[in-house]
Formats: structure tokens, C-alpha cells, sequence
């Protein structure tokens, strides 16, 4: 677990499976229904859902956080360890970050990108990448603040999901290694 003042970022485990679809289910629909031609039930039912989250915990390659604020769970971060982008080898994905849109402008997501970033170092990761929805221009500001460029981009083709929305970004940072002195 880490702690800074009020918030802190706690591992997720299996067993923690169904408190993490709850919060999935409350903060995806703050963002991202207008992708979708159900306000992205399907999308929610087949991603996550409790068995499929179980399942992505237990997977030794993946880490889940909670972040959590004045003990409310309020956020969470999703890390692929060894996952790059085509022969690129050295890469860890953040597939998910996500934090309840009223926390979002007090510093929190900055918060989770640098234990992400952190975690990377740790795992002598050479670059940090994700994917990003084109539309969401909140977050493509938000991660090119923090050092992210476009590399390419995905097509999605989940069923539900308007068309003129699919394209998603990739973007990429470069790790730097800390020099002490």
C-alpha cells in the first residue's frame, strides 16, 4: 500500500473481485456512454463483470489498485507488467486508469500515473504505453501532460458500440532512469 496524506493506492486482489465490478460499474458510465447504442450495458456486462475481473486479478502478468481517498474508493489503475506494443519489447501497458469524476482536478490522477510510472521503473520497464478513446480529449491532454505521443492507433469492433467512436490512440512514454548523485 502506498500513502500520501488522505489517499492511498492499495493492490487489489481476487477475493476483491466483486468490490472492484462495483466500481467499474459506478465510474465507466461517468465517461463513456455516448460510445455506445446501449449506454454500454454490453460493454459493462462482458468486461466487467465479476467472474471476468476474478479471473484478470489471478492473472500473474496483471495488477489492480484501488484508490482510495479518506477510506471511499474513489479510483482504480489496471497494469500489464510485460505487455509492448508489437516487437517492441520492454513495454508495461496501463490498461485501465480511471478515477470517480468528482475527484477528477485535485491531482489524483497524476497520482496514479506516477505510481504507474514508479512501478514500471521498478520493473526496469523501458516505456509505459495505453490505449486512449480519440473522442476523449480530456484524457489525450491529460496523458500528453504527462509525457505521452501518439505511436498509432486500434480499431475497435465490439458489437454495441457507434461507429464513429471506435478509433482509439496508443501512446507511448519512455521511461528514464533516476540518476542520484
Amino acid at each position: 500500500m502506498i500513502m500520501a496524506n488522505d489517499v492511498s493506492i492499495v493492490r487489489i486482489d481476487a477475493q476483491h473481485a466483486v468490490e472492484l465490478s462495483m466500481l467499474c460499474h459506478e465510474i465507466y458510465p461517468q465517461f463513456f456512454t455516448y460510445l455506445w447504442d446501449d449506454d454500454g450495458e454490453w460493454y459493462l456486462r462482458t468486461f466487467y463483470n465479476a467472474e471476468v475481473l476474478k479471473a484478470e486479478l489471478e492473472d500473474p502478468n496483471s495488477m489492480y489498485f484501488f484508490l482510495v481517498k479518506q477510506g471511499r474508493r474513489i479510483g482504480y489503475l489496471k497494469l500489464n507488467l510485460d505487455k509492448s506494443i508489437g516487437n517492441d519489447a520492454g513495454g508495461l501497458e496501463i490498461e485501465r486508469i480511471y478515477l470517480s469524476r468528482e475527484f477528477i482536478g485535485q491531482g489524483l490522477g497524476r497520482h496514479l500515473m506516477n505510481f504507474a510510472l514508479d512501478v514500471a521503473r521498478q520493473r526496469l520497464a523501458q516505456y509505459v504505453w495505453l490505449h486512449v478513446m480519440f473522442s476523449s480529449v480530456e484524457s489525450i491532454a491529460f496523458y500528453s501532460a504527462n509525457g505521452f505521443a501518439v505511436v498509432g492507433e486500434t480499431f475497435l469492433t465490439f458489437e454495441h458500440m457507434l461507429p464513429r467512436y471506435r478509433l482509439m490512440w496508443k501512446m507511448k512514454k519512455q521511461i528514464q532512469e533516476s540518476t542520484f548523485e
